[in-house]
């Protein structure tokens, strides 16, 4: 009858399944004001991060505790983020019809800003530093890491290329999104992220246990002397 308790993997994996599909409500329903997504965003990479180093217990608790953290910087890089991500794509619209030189150029730039996107908000929850040397330090890891840059570009890119490809995979998209989407997606990241980071994270720090913010451990090795070691 053992493999019927709650040690069980099945009940484990479901545990898990029904982690991702909180999380996921949180993320959709915080970022509804627009403004709040970079919060978001920050907050759910917090969790994924803890989730893949099995550290972190109360998703809605630690969520709510993260999204507040430092809600300053998220929504500074998150200003940022919407202003050039808009401005780009309104670049790619009006150069569709124009020289080939200049779409190029602006294909550079849309690539360049994927890859800060990728990295980003993760690198803001992990560790302490200035918003300028969050963005240094996440374009150096996306050049760094450049082979997980790639797949996380391709994960983060799923939803655009569903629209790009019309309504049917847009409408099949959708549903998938609202329940798992997004927080699968930061989920998988953080598997990367997570061996990324530790790179840059030194023996002394990354085992130490703090209390920050209530939660064993949550002190997140925030030290921005490690970010480029």
């Amino acid at each position: 009858m053992k493999r019927f308790g709650i040690d069980n993997p099945f009940f484990g994996f479901m545990g898990r399944v029904g982690d991702i599909l909180i999380l996921n409500v949180l993320f959709i329903i915080t970022s509804i004001p627009v403004a709040t997504m970079g919060m978001s965003l920050s907050a759910m990479y917090r969790v994924t991060l803890r989730m893949e180093r099995k550290e972190c217990i109360y998703i809605v608790k630690e969520y709510f505790s993260a999204w507040k953290d430092e809600w300053k910087k998220s929504t500074e890089i998150w200003v940022i983020m919407l202003a050039s991500g808009i401005l780009l794509t309104f670049d790619l619209m009006v150069a569709k019809d124009m020289w080939s030189l200049l779409n190029v150029a602006i294909g550079a730039l849309t690539l360049i800003w994927g890859m800060l996107f990728a990295y980003v908000f993760a690198v803001q929850a992990r560790f302490e530093n200035t918003v300028k040397n969050i963005f240094k330090n996440a374009g150096y890891m996306a050049v760094r890491h450049f082979p997980f840059t790639v797949i996380m570009l391709a994960l983060n890119g799923i939803p655009v290329a569903c629209i790009a490809f019309g309504s049917v995979t847009m409408a099949l998209a959708v549903p998938v999104y609202v329940a798992v989407g997004f927080s699968l997606t930061a989920r998988i990241n953080s598997v990367f992220l997570n061996r990324i980071f530790r790179k840059y994270i030194s023996e002394e720090i990354e085992n130490k246990k703090d209390y920050e913010t209530g939660f064993p451990g949550e002190k997140e090795a925030r030290n921005a002397d490690h970010a480029r070691a």
